[in-house]
Order: structure tokens, then sequence, then C-alpha cells
């Protein structure tokens, strides 16, 4: 292995070095997950701590995704010039003194300009670690990776869901000592990375030091296949983060407690981590990804329908229906870069335009589903989602770049 050559193009790396980087990859992956779910079981807390209102708790909860946005396109030139190892260390040392922030804040508004600032860090990280993958690993075993990396990031939801709650009410820690911990995380994963990612990984169109052409800009721009996905993938989420945070209260109109719900719930997150892996083989094995995913909008749709038709005691059809084909979606769409775009270099840009769409709709979408719910009705409001699930598939098949 040659990385004592100026030139990074020419730079190999065993197989041995390649999977120990795709295993720091995943172990970062895991740590970015613990900060992104953190606030689930700590609203309660952090409302009375600045005695806030659940308005004023949605608008810091989305904060994040603010920067994130305003970040996208930007962040995209920059990491272009950076290579992938200072890459990942810039965004997470971001989001630590956003947790540092967040931590000693004592007035609401400096809270949710530390969460603004983790939200940019993020948005930095996401790019490396999402382009990383498209340069170690050969097109026939990517859709696999990035699945990996999807799950890593939601396991912490089961954990911190459960064992967050359990540390507040039952140790009487504090959100900010909760937050200190996660921040020490977010250390250890910036050490592993430095020592195990050698600053010669060039990923493809992150460390170019050239000025992107107005010409390269514009067809990035103007990548259709990009958008299309991009407004499918906002269906989604309107899904997957937006409802999520009703569905518990719902179930549990239908005749069960909150804590059966929640237990419920859980098993569609944990029958997921499992479904991401089994259809990022299938999608290499196979070679598509574009069948798998628009099934896997069908089937959520079907889960959704399920779960306002069928009787509490079928509600074990929903958790497995939402828990197995939509979870192809969120892995299989960061896949898919690679196939939509004309030249290598071309993927971090459309990644941050495609993460623009999704983020932009996925902050609308969580502010209307509460209003959707107050005026409409659960029920209403969950054949309005199967639409557009329905409409995400569409949108997919309507992709036909991808295979």
């Amino acid at each position: 292995m040659n990385e004592a050559s100026k030139n990074p193009e020419e730079v190999t790396y065993s197989q041995a070095r390649i999977n120990a980087m795709l295993i720091a990859l995943i172990v970062v992956s895991l740590i970015h997950g613990f900060g992104q779910f953190k606030l689930i079981p700590m609203q309660e807390a952090i409302q009375t701590f600045f005695n806030i209102n659940e308005g004023a708790y949605g608008i810091m909860g989305s904060a994040q995704n603010w920067m994130m946005i305003a970040l996208s396109i930007p962040l995209a030139y920059v990491a272009r010039k950076v290579p992938c190892k200072w890459g990942f260390a810039i965004g997470y040392s971001i989001s630590i003194v956003g947790m540092l922030v967040q931590i000693t804040a004592l007035s609401f508004p400096l809270f949710v300009i530390g969460r603004m600032l983790e939200g940019g860090g993020f948005g930095f990280v996401n790019l490396t670690t999402g382009a990383l993958i498209v340069t170690l690993v050969k097109p026939n075993r990517r859709a696999l990776w990035a699945s990996l990396s999807v799950v890593a990031s939601v396991l912490p939801q089961v954990i911190i869901s459960r064992l967050g709650a359990k540390l507040l009410a039952e140790t009487g820690m504090t959100f900010q000592q909760i937050f200190i911990f996660i921040t020490v995380l977010y250390a250890v994963g910036v050490v592993i990375w430095l020592i195990i990612v050698p600053r010669t990984v060039r990923v493809h169109g992150i460390a170019d030091s050239t000025k992107p052409t107005k010409e390269q800009t514009m067809r990035v721009y103007k990548n259709s296949n990009n958008w299309l996905i991009g407004l499918a993938f906002v269906a989604y989420n309107a899904v997957s983060v937006g409802f999520t945070s009703y569905v518990v209260k719902y179930i549990s109109t239908k005749g069960m407690s909150l804590t059966e719900a929640a237990n419920i719930y859980s098993y569609t997150t944990l029958i997921g981590m499992v479904s991401m892996v089994i259809f990022g083989l299938l999608a290499d094995k196979l070679g598509t990804k574009r069948k798998i995913v628009i099934l896997g909008y069908f089937v959520c749709a079907l889960a959704l329908i399920s779960l306002v038709v069928l009787p509490t005691n079928l509600i074990f059809i929903y958790v497995v229906l939402y828990g197995t084909f939509p979870r192809s979606i969120v892995g299989l769409t960061n896949a898919s870069s690679p196939d939509l775009v004309e030249l290598p270099t071309d993927i971090p840009i459309a990644n941050s335009v495609r993460n623009m769409i999704t983020q932009i709709g996925s902050v609308l979408m969580t502010i209307l589903m509460g209003f959707l719910i107050q005026f409409l009705g659960y029920e209403v409001t969950v054949y309005i989602l199967a639409g557009e699930c329905l409409i995400g598939a569409f949108l997919w098949f309507m992709a036909k770049k991808i295979p």
C-alpha cells in the first residue's frame, strides 16, 4: 500500500485497511444516531427546564434541519476541497460546539442556536460518510453498506428511547448530563476516525481542489431523476419522521396503554434494522434498487391503511408490513447517487441538492402533521400519508435512470 504518494489518485489500500475504514464508518454512524434521536425521551425535561410549550419545542426540534437546509449546497462545495479525514473532523467539531452550547444554555434561544450548530456539523458528516461508501465499496456492494450505515444510525433510537427515559426517571439525571455523555461519544468518534482514516483518502468529488464549473453545477441542478427521488423521500419522511411522533398515541386510542403501544411500535424498528440489511443484499444481488423501493412505497401505504382498518388484536400485521419493505427506501435512496450522476465529482453536489429537497419537505410536513391531525383526525391523516406513499412510488417509477 503506497500512502506516501503525493497524487491521491495513485494511492491504493489493502482490503484490511478498507474494512477498517468501513467499520469506523459504522461506528460513527452509530454515534450519530445517539445525537439524532436524543430528544425522544427528553421532551418533558427540556420543556420544564425552559418553561416552553409544545409549539416552541417543535420549533426547536426542527432547528437542526434549518441549518442543514441552509448549508446543504455550500457544504458540498467546501467538502470538495477537504480530504475525507478532515471533512469528518470539521463536521463533528462543529457538532461538539453545538452540544456544548446546549449543555450550558440557560435561555431557550441560546439552546436553539446550539441545536442549529449541531445540525450544521451533521450536514458535513453526512456528506463525508455517504461519499466514502462510494469510494471504498465496489458497485455491487454499495447498497448493502449504505443500508448497514442506516441501520447503525437507527439502532440508537431504540436504545435511547428506553434508556434515556429510565435514566431521567430513576436516577435523577438531567438532560444536560445525558448530553454530556453524547458529546463525549462525538469526541470518541472523531478520535477513531482520525486514527483509522488516512489523510490520503480522496472521496470521489470531495477532495477535488478545483472549483466546480458552471456547466457541472447546472448539470447537477438539472438532474430530474435526483429531484424525483428527493421529492419521493419527502413523502416517506412524512411517515417515518412526521407521523412517528404521533403513531404511539394513535395506537393507544385503539385500546392499548401508551406503554404497550410504545413497545409494539418499537418492533417496527427492530424488524426494520434486519430488513435494511436484507434489502441491501437483495439490491446488490438482483442489480435493482428501483423495483425494490417502488414496492417499499406500496407496502408502506398498505401498512398505514392496515393501521386504520384492522382491529387492535391484528396490529402485528402493521408492525410486519411497516418493518419490512418500506425500510428499503432510506438505504437504497442513499445508494442511488452513483446511478444518477454523469461524473463521480457530481456525487456530493447531487447529494446536497437531494438533501436540501428532503430537509425542506420534511420540516414543512412535520409542522403540517399536527394541524392535519388536529383538524382532520388521525384516520384521514393516515389516508393522506398513504396517498403520499403512492405518489412516492410513482416518482421512483419515473426515475428511469436508476436500475
